[in-house]
């Protein structure tokens, strides 16, 4: 049996069970794509998609001004870690019927994501083609490209250390509760 059966026929246990697999599939592709791709995950997606709606709008011909595209850049950057709270706060007002406006009140995880958010978009956004940062003297692709694929490295190193985190406070919780 060929291992991509055998990856198939494994993954669907881990969906109905929630838990996550070990190893996630990679597409074909080059290590910049995948890089990329991986760091999207931390991104909520309607901030990736309207910044990439938004820089279609903002064309820029060869030599010309970047200057909306860095305004754009900016804002969606301070949007990144904005739309990971929303979400935790729509997590938490169903949950718990409360939205949690100080940190103290937040679940273990979300500085973290918002932090990983902010850092994945920053790096992503640094990698892209036509990317405002071609403005910098300093910049190249193959610099993108590093930053993208170094970065990507140490947030996927860093991010289980926080989901364990979580976890195991989930779980004292959870035990409290119990026992009162």
């Amino acid at each position: 049996m060929a291992m991509t059966r055998v990856t198939a026929a494994i993954q669907p246990r881990f969906r109905s069970s929630g838990e996550q697999p070990s190893v996630q599939r990679q597409s074909p592709g080059s290590a910049a794509s995948s890089a990329a791709e991986s760091l999207v995950t931390y991104i909520p997606t309607e901030v990736v998609t309207a910044y990439v709606a938004v820089l279609g709008l903002l064309h820029v011909p060869a030599g010309g001004s970047h200057a909306r595209q860095w305004l754009a850049f900016w804002i969606f950057l301070v949007l990144a870690p904005f739309g990971v709270w929303a979400a935790m706060a729509y997590q938490e007002k169903a949950r718990r019927g409360r939205i949690p406006l100080r940190p103290a009140l937040w679940p273990t995880h979300t500085a973290f994501n918002m932090t990983a958010a902010t850092l994945s978009f920053a790096l992503w956004g640094f990698s892209l083609p036509n990317t405002p940062f071609q403005d910098l003297s300093w910049y190249s692709s193959e610099l993108g490209t590093a930053a993208l694929i170094i970065g990507t490295l140490l947030i996927g190193f860093v991010s289980p250390l926080f989901r364990a985190d979580a976890n195991v406070r989930r779980e004292e919780r959870e035990q409290s509760g119990r026992t009162a």
